[in-house]
């Protein structure tokens, strides 16, 4: 049946996914003045807390860890589809029984 087929097709992209999730960082980047200088900090929650992680000062080098934060923010999205999607599929699947 091509709905059986399309949920471990789904399934195997999920999985996927959350294997990339799990190298990518997680939270987004502060700024913060301190004494007329700025500092860039990446915000994240861990164990309920919000931490903040110095990054450095120099703004230039953040190009690497916003595309990184972008694509966790992309496949987190794709993940949400997915999971509706799946969870749409075996209704149907239950239904057709």
């Amino acid at each position: 049946m091509m709905t059986k087929r399309e949920v471990m097709r789904m399934a195997a992209l999920k999985q996927n996914y959350e294997e990339q999730l799990a190298s990518l960082p997680k939270g987004t980047i502060r700024k913060k003045e301190r004494n007329g200088r700025i500092y860039f900090y990446l915000a994240y929650r861990a164990d309920g807390k919000v931490v903040s992680k110095y990054i450095g000062n120099d703004e230039s080098g953040l190009g690497d860890l916003r595309e990184r934060l972008e694509r966790r923010k992309n496949i987190e999205a794709l993940l949400k589809s997915i999971n509706n999607e799946l969870r749409l599929m075996s209704r149907a699947l239950e239904v057709a029984r």
